[in-house]
């Protein structure tokens, strides 16, 4: 059966089915309309964007939730501007180059490579780079070493030969004898840096010589000879030997004159096997027809003092001897007869003072007054010898205040004051031998019929070694002299007119 027709809304006609879909579409619609209404809870699904779903229902009634993409040309999307970045190894802007890192040509800023540019680039063999050459930096970029070659003038380098030449030293400046760099090359054998002309290095750089002896020997301490030569490292104002090394063997003598004490300066070794001597000389006895002349001071040995002369022609010119020579104010005294009355002996002089105790007083007797020993010295420094003894007076056979008689037998000498020296060396000292600076004898009065007065002894003098090793297995003798004594009428009185004994010297090691 025909179902009747009715007007649309659109003015067609609807069949059953239209009309039952469009019923369920306006159920849908309501439903959708409660579910948009005001204090519904439904929270919207957010997508993983950012953005907001939307949900729609299909005929069949399924739901679905659409999600809005992000347009990426819109203002509010990320800014992906590409910015330069070196070592991305892509040359960009103001790169002039990209290695991705340091290579021998760019800097691992990204520019160019080049000795001078302040960067040390490792890869180009750049040790350092100061923009230019500096005390630690060639200009060549390699650390600044003296003897690389380059002469590094912010470096205080005059030359680089690569090591010593006749015309660069080892320490790159220019060679020159007292700059105290040794250049073998030119022929220097040592350089102390001065212009010294006597010391272990002379002014020409030719070293002191190592001098051994092994013979008998004079040294001069006034002339600076040996054995009438002249020594090349001899220091006259001081009397200094400089050595680079002595020795004096078992069967050699030194003996040493003059008035100024001895100093050896040795770098290196000393060894003394033979004999230094430097001992004062005995006083002298009268000489002459029956010993009308008087007797001789004796001879200092270097640095130390005279004896006095005896009493008597040729002596002091009176009655009483001449004192010895000294460092003090009060040397020893001759012995003193011009007190003594007419047919009694004299007075025999003091002994040599020393560098420790005084000398020994001279005896008289009758009238006459013995000399008082000198007074002591100390010493070391200043290097200095003993004191000399005096000299003998004059035995009187004329009348009290007559004056001297030409007959009477004159008084003897005093011993000289041993010698002083002083022995410097840095590695070592060995004695042996035998270092004599030794006082002298007064003199006697052997072979004269009568007894004059006798002289005294000479002091010690002094030895001073000094070196990190000493060793002394042989003889330091600094023992004063004997005063003189008399060999006519003993016994008998005669001696009571003894001289007086040198004290002994010193030693220092």
């Amino acid at each position: 059966m025909t179902e009747p027709k009715h007007p649309g809304a659109l003015g067609g006609v609807l069949s059953s089915a239209a009309l039952e879909a469009g019923r369920t579409g306006l159920f849908v619609s309501a439903l959708l309309a409660l579910a948009a209404c005001p204090g519904d809870d439904t929270t919207p699904i957010e997508d993983t964007e950012g953005t907001t779903g939307e949900t729609s229902t299909t005929a069949d009634g399924t739901t679905t939730t659409g999600v809005t993409p992000v347009d990426s040309s819109s203002t509010e999307a990320a800014d992906t501007t590409n910015v330069p970045m070196c070592g991305n190894g892509i040359v960009e802007a103001d790169e002039v180059c990209d290695d991705m890192g340091e290579s021998a040509d760019c800097n691992e800023d990204c520019t160019a490579s080049s000795c001078g540019d302040g960067i040390v680039n490792a890869v180009a063999g750049e040790e350092c780079d100061d923009q230019g050459e500096s005390e630690t930096c060639t200009e060549t970029c390699v650390m600044s070493v003296c003897g690389d070659g380059v002469v590094n003038a912010s470096a205080d380098e005059e030359c680089d030969d690569r090591g010593e030449t006749e015309t660069c030293d080892i320490d790159c400046t220019a060679p020159a004898c007292g700059d105290g760099v040794r250049n073998a090359t030119v022929g220097e054998e040592c350089d102390d840096g001065n212009d010294e002309v006597f010391d272990f290095c002379d002014d020409e750089c030719t070293s002191a010589p190592a001098v051994v002896l092994d013979s008998m020997h004079m040294l001069d301490t006034d002339t600076g000879e040996l054995d009438g030569e002249p020594l090349t490292t001899w220091d006259p104002a001081n009397a200094i030997w400089y050595l680079t090394g002595f020795e004096l063997t078992a069967d050699a003598e030194l003996l040493v004159v003059g008035t100024a004490p001895l100093t050896l300066e040795v770098q290196g070794d000393v060894l003394v096997a033979g004999l230094i001597d430097l001992s004062g000389g005995d006083g002298g006895g009268p000489t002459g027809p029956s010993c009308s002349v008087a007797g001789e001071g004796g001879m200092p040995g270097p640095g130390g003092f005279a004896g006095g002369a005896g009493a008597g022609n040729g002596g002091s010119g009176t009655e009483d001897g001449e004192p010895g020579a000294g460092p003090g104010m009060a040397p020893a005294e001759g012995g003193v007869s011009s007190t003594v009355n007419s047919g009694s002996f004299g007075a025999g002089g003091g002994g040599g003072g020393g560098h420790l105790v005084a000398g020994s007083g001279g005896q008289g007797n009758n009238g006459g007054a013995g000399g008082a020993g000198g007074e002591l010295h100390d010493s070391l420094p200043p290097l200095i010898g003993g004191g000399g003894g005096g000299g003998g007076g004059v035995e009187k056979d004329a009348m009290f205040g007559a004056g001297l008689d030409p007959g009477d037998d004159e008084g003897t000498g005093g011993g000289g004051g041993g010698g002083a020296v002083h022995i410097n060396a840095s590695v070592s000292i060995t004695v042996t031998g035998t270092i004599d600076a030794s006082g002298g004898d007064g003199g006697n009065d052997q072979g004269c019929p009568e007894n004059p007065g006798h002289g005294g002894g000479g002091a010690g003098g002094a030895i001073q070694l000094t070196s990190p090793a000493v060793d002394v297995m042989g003889v330091l003798n600094v023992s004063g002299g004997q005063g003189g004594v008399p060999t006519f009428n003993i016994p008998g009185g005669a001696e009571l007119i003894v001289g007086g004994d040198g004290a002994d010297g010193n030693v220092v090691q």
